[in-house]
Parts: C-alpha cells; structure tokens; sequence
C-alpha cells in the first residue's frame, strides 16, 4: 500500500488479519491507531499505537470500512497525541 493511502477514519486489514483503525497522525507526523489484533469480533482495543507512516503502508494490505466519528475511539483509546491532519 502507498503511504499516500492512508487516511484518518479508515480500517485497514493487515497481512496478519489483524484489522487497525486509523485515528489521525501525532506531531511528529507518525500514523496514530488503534488494533482490534486477529478477532475480528472484539472491540478496538483500549490502547493506541503511534507507527512511521511507511511501517503502516508495509504492513497494511487494504482498507475494509469508514468509520465517521472517531472522537469516541479517540477518547477511549487515551490518543491525546491525535492532531488534526
């Protein structure tokens, strides 16, 4: 995937089955996500992961769904690094 593909607001399916949802981007310019890992019936975890945009793109093989308010995620998730993009 190119690292121009990704988008706040997205899942993301990895090649490990895991899906990811894309929360925003720190300031440091680092993708900010949170992981659900392999179940596909469990919630977003209650954590978040800052990654290089060109390690999520690697590891990302294509995006599953739109998710239209993510504050909730945000809150949730403790991602007070999320910066608008």
């Amino acid at each position: 995937m190119a690292e121009s593909d990704i988008e706040k607001g997205w899942i993301y399916r990895t090649s490990n089955d895991q899906e990811r949802l894309v929360l925003g981007w720190d300031r440091d310019g680092r993708v900010v996500y949170t992981s659900k890992g392999g179940n596909a019936s469990a919630p977003f975890q209650n954590c978040h992961v800052r990654i290089t945009t060109k390690k999520f793109a690697q590891r990302a093989i294509g995006k599953l769904r739109f998710v239209e308010d993510l504050q909730t995620y945000i809150v949730a998730n403790k991602a007070t690094t999320v910066v608008v993009r």
